[in-house]
C-alpha cells in the first residue's frame, strides 16, 4: 500500500473519530430555547395573577385567582400556588369557592388541588355548605369533583365524613362513598 492511501486512510479515520466524539459529546443542533422547554424550568412565570374563562355563549364561566403561577410548555401544565376557582352558573352569578395550597391544571382542563382544599358554596339555598380534604381533582368543564382522601361535607343541618367522595358542582350533588358517617343538627321548630 502506498504512503499516500495510509495517510488518506489515517486522516479519515481521525475525521470518522472526531464526528462520532463530537455526536456522542452532545452538541447537535439544538436550539438553546428546545434545552430551556428539556431542562424542567417553566416557560413563564408570573406573580399574583387573574384569570378568566369564559363559555362559549361569552358568560363568565370561573374565575382563577393565584399567587404564583408556573407554566411549563413541553408536558403542557400549569402549576399555582395558593390557587382561589371561583365558579359561576348560567346567569353569571358567583356560585363556588375552591381553595388549595397548591393545584396543577391539566391541557384537558382538569385541575388538580393539593393540601387543604376547601369547596364553600356561594348560594344560600345549597345543602353542601363547605367541602374539606387533602386533595381532589375538578373537571373545569363538566364541574365533575372527586378526592380519593378523607372528606369532610358541611350542610345545612349535617356534618358528614367519609374516605372518598364524587360529586358536581354545577348540580351541587355530593356523594360519600366508603366508610360513611353523619352526624345531623336537628333544628327546632318555631310556633
Amino acid at each position: 500500500m502506498s504512503n499516500a492511501k495510509k495517510w488518506l486512510i489515517i486522516i479519515l479515520s481521525l475525521v470518522v473519530l472526531g464526528l462520532i466524539g463530537w455526536n456522542l459529546a452532545g452538541n447537535d443542533s439544538d436550539s438553546a430555547e428546545d434545552k430551556v422547554i428539556n431542562d424542567g424550568q417553566p416557560n413563564y412565570q408570573t406573580d399574583d395573577s387573574v384569570t378568566f374563562v369564559y363559555n362559549p355563549t361569552g358568560n363568565l364561566a370561573y374565575k382563577l385567582v393565584s399567587d404564583k403561577i408556573d407554566n411549563y410548555t413541553e408536558g403542557k401544565i400549569t402549576w399555582f400556588s395558593k390557587p382561589v376557582l371561583t365558579t359561576y352558573n348560567e346567569a353569571g352569578e358567583p356560585t363556588w369557592t375552591v381553595k388549595a395550597f397548591k393545584a396543577r391544571l391539566t391541557n384537558d382542563r382538569i385541575l388538580y388541588l393539593y393540601s387543604d382544599v376547601q369547596v364553600d358554596s356561594l348560594t344560600k339555598d345549597s345543602q353542601i355548605q363547605r367541602i374539606t380534604t387533602e386533595s381532589a381533582v375538578v373537571n373545569l368543564t363538566t364541574q365533575d369533583v372527586s378526592s380519593d382522601d378523607k372528606v369532610t361535607i358541611v350542610g345545612q343541618g349535617l356534618n358528614s365524613t367519609g374516605m372518598k367522595m364524587k360529586g358536581n358542582l354545577r348540580t351541587r350533588t355530593a356523594e360519600l362513598i366508603e366508610d360513611v358517617k353523619t352526624h345531623y343538627v336537628l333544628q327546632p321548630e318555631e310556633h
